[in-house]
């Protein structure tokens, strides 16, 4: 598998849970202890899928691709890289807000939390597909990477 086909498995991978845990995401469903148990696991397998995505993009694909002769694909990598802190940050305060010690312990705050991370990670995955892999498809940065 090359490396974008890689990277869009992941985000095919990241989509899926991501859908399934905003249909959890009701106080009526999480008002259940087993559906909350689940949705747990999910939150706790979606954190480590994103961490290995932007590990990958990290280790793998961005360090070649900042060395691409275009300069706009390595202003656009830069991009991405600088738009990851805010990112990375959101995910590690939410893991420890909300993902420590098995509480499965439900709230309005936790159903509002997640729905905001829900939606950074969607918004990421966007810039992603519209913006990150046409561009380097173009420019034939995928043979490099």
């Amino acid at each position: 598998m090359n490396k974008l086909e890689q990277l869009k498995s992941q985000q095919n991978d990241i989509r899926e849970i991501s859908r399934a845990l905003r249909n959890l995401m009701t106080p009526e469903q999480q008002a259940v202890p087993t559906i909350a148990k689940i949705t747990h696991a999910l939150l706790c397998d979606l954190c480590e899928k994103v961490s290995g995505h932007l590990a990958e993009e990290h280790q793998g694909v961005f360090p070649s691709l900042l060395a691409h002769g275009d300069q706009k694909v390595q202003n656009m990598v830069w991009d991405f890289i600088n738009n990851d802190k805010p990112l990375h940050q959101a995910f590690n305060h939410y893991r420890r807000a909300w993902l420590k010690d098995c509480n499965h312990k439900v709230s309005p705050a936790f159903i509002e939390e997640t729905q905001q991370i829900l939606a950074l990670l969607e918004d990421r995955l966007h810039l992603e597909d519209t913006s990150m892999i046409p561009r380097l498809e173009e420019v034939g940065a995928f043979a490099h990477a």
